[in-house]
């Protein structure tokens, strides 16, 4: 408002008017001075709003997501629906009590919220249930109900639940190693290593082995389904069995190049034989062997011995036939060429290597042969 000045006094005594105009333009003065601060804020220390900053005031978010004490903007009625209650709304937070018809939540447990709007009627958010399940929802414009997401999604889940979770090696990456005394029957898919080990393909065998176990139970209707394979540490021999449907099939030995090489045994001359000595100087020693099928291995000649029931040598232990075996020997004898002639062997299921008779004499007898040791 303007601030009217008033009439000077006018009277016939000059010296009281004067002081009496003095005092009134003196509050007058003040009076302009009171609203020049008033109006202009002359002489203020304190900063006050610009025009930069009310254009900010004014365009600042007024729209409430929450209510005055922090908590959810909307409050869905039991007897409602959440769809119902944010569709028409803007970005805000909601709770949605248990037994609320549109609930995700198993059980129709109580849900908290918060929906984002980017256009009227199409909605987004993510909620969580009382039980800790987490969901994300949309809907949009044309819809008449919220579509609900589980996190994660069932397909992740199962993705998950079909994942490895068996450990074939500890965490280092290392064979787990078995404690003595375990029943390798009973171990679980895996490699594995330990010593005095149970049903090893060799009874009561002490040595180190490496075990590889492939249990395929689970495909066969509660059968016990599987493959086992034993290396045994210190001669690198590999036995390999299987569980069918009767049960354990037995071991096998795995067959390699080394089971080529024969470990010949020389066995004692015995009963007046003795080692056949030819000119070049060939090593004709009686030697015996049996290779990983178990064939029996027997060569070299002899001369000189007893003919008849006495043995002229022993097979090692391990060689002996499952069955007495015939065997027809070369011989040969002194004074000119009178054909081919021949000795009949006896091999005994004990082990003795008999010359039981020749067409000719004992000059020249081979043990030639080859036959199955018995088991």
């Amino acid at each position: 408002m303007d601030i009217k000045s008033p009439k000077v006094f006018e009277t016939s005594d000059k010296a009281h008017a004067d002081l009496f105009n003095a005092m009134v333009k003196v509050l007058l003065e003040n009076d302009f001075g009171l609203l020049d601060q008033l109006a202009n804020h002359t002489g203020d220390t304190k900063s006050h709003a610009s025009s930069a900053e009310k254009k900010k005031w004014n365009e600042s978010q007024l729209y409430k997501i929450t209510a005055d004490d922090g908590k959810q903007l909307i409050a869905v009625p039991t007897d409602g629906r959440i769809f119902d209650a944010i569709k028409d709304k803007g970005t805000c937070t909601f709770y949605a009590p248990s037994g609320v018809e549109d609930s995700p939540a198993p059980n129709k447990a109580a849900l908290r919220g918060i929906q984002t709007v980017g256009q009227n009627n199409i909605g987004t958010g993510f909620a969580i249930d009382t039980s800790g399940n987490a969901y994300y929802f949309y809907y949009n414009s044309g819809h008449i109900s919220i579509t609900w997401t589980q996190l994660p999604t069932i397909a992740e889940r199962l993705k998950w639940n079909n994942g490895q979770l068996y450990k074939l090696t500890p965490d280092d990456g290392k064979v787990k190693r078995l404690p003595n005394g375990t029943d390798i029957f009973t171990l679980p898919t895996g490699p594995y290593m330990g010593a005095q080990l149970l049903n090893l393909p060799v009874d009561n065998d002490q040595s180190f082995y490496y075990i590889e176990v492939l249990d395929t139970s689970h495909i066969s209707n509660g059968e016990v389904l599987k493959k086992i394979t034993a290396t045994r540490s210190f001669d690198n021999v590999t036995w390999i069995g299987t569980f069918h449907t009767q049960g354990f099939r037995g071991w096998e030995r795995v067959i390699t190049s080394g089971d080529a090489k024969l470990d010949w045994k020389f066995p004692t001359i015995r009963n007046g034989w003795k080692t056949y000595k030819s000119e070049v100087n060939n090593d004709y020693r009686v030697r015996v062997a049996k290779d990983a099928m178990g064939f029996v291995h027997v060569t070299g000649a002899i001369t000189g011995g007893t003919i008849g029931d006495v043995h002229a040598f022993m097979l090692p232990e391990g060689c002996e036939p499952p069955f007495p075996i015939y065997n027809v020997g070369i011989a040969s004898s002194t004074g000119g060429y009178k054909g081919p002639q021949f000795s009949r062997q006896y091999i005994a299921t004990n082990g003795r290597f008999i010359i039981q008779d020749t067409t000719s004499n004992n000059e020249f007898i081979t043990v030639n042969c080859i036959f199955k040791a018995k088991e």
